[in-house]
């Protein structure tokens, strides 16, 4: 009888672990899914006020036929932290860096930089939501490279990593 509970105990633990091991390999292997539908197309030339000030900019302005990097992120969002050394690491090869700040608190925006450090050039807010739904974003983070034609040559959803690095870092 005690043989039973020990061996339904062990087929239990056995089941958790499966479950509990696709869970984590699925989280951390590369996804097929790429969003293509916004590369190969120009971006839209989305205006709004600046975190540090109350002029209202738009993208063109700001990247003035240049390439550029495009980031959505906001203060709440904890990827946005993990990719946060990376954007550092592109700002200082030299890349410009605009973000949109999404849905996100000013104060807790600056907060944010302040204690990760800024790597953008200039920073749109986007309090309602309605720049990234314009760009297509899915959720935050994402990042766009964009030509100096202004049109986009790549996204990626999610943190950056080394690989999207590389990739900025050939297109330069």
């Amino acid at each position: 009888m005690h043989l039973k509970k020990e061996i339904k105990i062990v087929i239990v633990i056995i089941i958790f672990s499966i479950f509990f091991s696709f869970l984590y390999f699925s989280m951390f292997s590369e996804k097929d899914f790429k969003p293509k539908a916004m590369i190969g197309k120009n971006l839209p030339n989305l205006s709004s006020k600046t975190l540090y000030s109350e002029i209202e900019k738009d993208l063109k302005s700001i990247a003035e036929n240049e390439k550029f990097i495009l980031n959505v992120f906001a203060s709440w969002c904890v990827p946005c932290k993990v990719e946060h050394p990376y954007l550092m690491k592109l700002k200082e090869q030299g890349f410009k860096i605009v973000a949109i700040n999404y849905k996100d608190n000013p104060s807790n925006a600056k907060q944010f930089l302040e204690k990760y450090q800024n790597p953008f050039q200039e920073i749109l807010l986007d309090p309602k939501g309605s720049l990234a739904i314009n760009l297509g974003v899915f959720g935050v983070p994402e990042t766009f490279i964009i030509d100096n034609n202004f049109k986009i040559i790549d996204k990626h959803i999610g943190p950056i990593n080394e690989n999207f690095f590389q990739k900025v870092m050939n297109i330069k």
